[in-house]
């Protein structure tokens, strides 16, 4: 397991070196959302801990979320939601806590998660889309052979 976590980094690390965010709406987490019907198109504002996507795309402002006994790319484990007042924090420390959220909820994986190979992907916000209001700092478990999950690989 400690293997697939320094490769989950190593990946993150340089996906996040290469590639960019695109710009998101506010992503204030609604703890009145009630989700519709699976599958359903669902914004990353109201993604929540335990949802499972396929194809799966953390640069989208919208996934396909999906049962978790269906097939499926990633399951949404984390989330830190920092205050609305609080200023923006840097990219280094963002990346940090999304590196935190993500130790924290690796732990809580089922013994199941040990049947794939399994890379961590953080989703932070950037500099415009704080001043937007989003705050939220995401991790997910993600593969990268397609829609081959077909359980729910989180602790609940």
């Amino acid at each position: 397991m400690g293997v697939l976590v320094l490769i989950g980094v190593v990946i993150w690390v340089l996906l996040n070196l290469l590639g960019t965010r695109p710009e998101a709406a506010v992503t204030t987490p609604s703890a009145t959302a009630t989700p519709g019907p699976l599958p359903r198109d669902a914004n990353s504002k109201d993604f929540q801990v335990g949802d499972c996507f396929a194809d799966f795309d953390p640069n989208a402002s919208e996934a396909r979320a999906v049962a978790c006994d269906t097939e499926h790319s990633a399951q949404l484990i984390g989330v830190h939601v920092y205050p609305g007042d609080d200023s923006f924090p840097g990219t280094n420390a963002l990346r940090d806590k999304g590196r935190e959220v993500c130790k924290t909820a690796v732990a809580k994986l089922t013994e199941a998660a040990d049947n794939y190979v399994l890379l961590q992907q953080n989703v932070y916000p950037s500099t415009t889309s704080w001043d937007r209001g989003d705050r939220r700092v995401d991790c997910f478990i993600v593969v990268d052979s397609g829609n081959t999950i077909k359980e729910d690989l989180l602790q609940k």
